[in-house]
């Protein structure tokens, strides 16, 4: 055997120990994905990893409710291989925005999740959050067979921090939760079985009469923390925290992020420590 061959022989023999299957799938058969809102998004990315180029659509700060795609998030999604969103009381643009993609895979990852009261923010009930993701994860297997073991696996791998934190959620003891800000938590509510007052029904402004029950129920009961959303605090969370004195606690949504490199773990468990402080108070 002359010395090139022994050579090339011994540098295939490395390869194939330090290059993985996984690994070279990766760099082969990447795929693009485009998801409507970061929850979405960030199941995607624990779902498919390496696996695919994954792109948030909605970017930190944007308003879901009155997202109209621009030319540019058009040819965005006409070059993508999947998109996802998260059900059409959320994105109303989501389906009408479909029909006119080509060659373009639409999943809904709301499928089998019940909705209440046209609510859209489903995800918030992490068991919800376990059938998205189950749901994401099939739709891709559907896509891309060859690697439906990883996606499948990831998923379940990721199911199982959701449900250690269903879990300290539903452990907690159950006290009224005030909330200052937008209120966008009912399946949370439901889920965990607090009960709440809100200054905002919907997304209505506070009526005077409102804002004074809202007001009297925490001097009444002498409350020390308020909710909001940490994007945007509006003048309304603002004159409340100021005419009580409570301090503002954050509890997001999830809706519109505040920062890039920012997953739902985090935010879920940032939401639990909010609450832990609220009762533990």
């Amino acid at each position: 055997m002359n010395f090139k061959k022994f050579f090339f022989i011994l540098n295939l023999f490395f390869f194939i120990l330090t290059e993985t299957p996984e690994k070279i799938f990766a760099e082969e058969k990447n795929f693009s994905v485009t998801c409507s809102l970061f929850p979405v998004y960030d199941f995607t990315r624990e779902i498919a990893g390496d696996f695919a180029d994954i792109h948030l659509l909605l970017k930190p700060g944007a308003e879901p409710h009155e997202f109209e795609p621009t030319p540019l998030d058009i040819k965005i999604l006409n070059n993508s291989d999947v998109f996802i969103f998260t059900n059409a009381n959320m994105e109303e643009w989501a389906k009408k925005i479909s029909l006119s993609l080509k060659n373009v895979r639409v999943f809904d990852a709301s499928e089998g999740v019940e909705i209440f009261n046209n609510d859209p923010h489903i995800w918030l009930d992490l068991d919800n959050a376990q059938k998205m993701v189950m749901n994401i994860a099939g739709k891709l297997s559907e896509t891309k067979p060859e690697l439906s073991e990883i996606f499948m696996r990831n998923a379940e791998d990721y199911c199982g921090k959701l449900k250690e934190l269903d879990k300290k959620f539903s452990g907690l003891n159950k006290k009224t939760l005030v909330f200052a800000g937008e209120f966008a938590f009912g399946y949370f509510i439901r889920r965990y079985g607090f009960d709440f007052i809100s200054a905002y029904d919907g997304e209505n402004e506070p009526s005077l009469k409102k804002m004074a029950e809202i007001l009297k129920f925490i001097n009444e009961n002498r409350i020390k923390f308020i909710f909001a959303e940490s994007f945007g605090l509006s003048a309304i969370t603002r004159s409340i925290a100021e005419q009580t004195g409570a301090e503002i606690l954050f509890f997001d949504s999830g809706e519109k992020i505040p920062q890039e490199n920012f997953t739902f773990l985090k935010l879920m468990q940032s939401n639990y420590e909010a609450l832990k402080k609220f009762i533990d108070e």
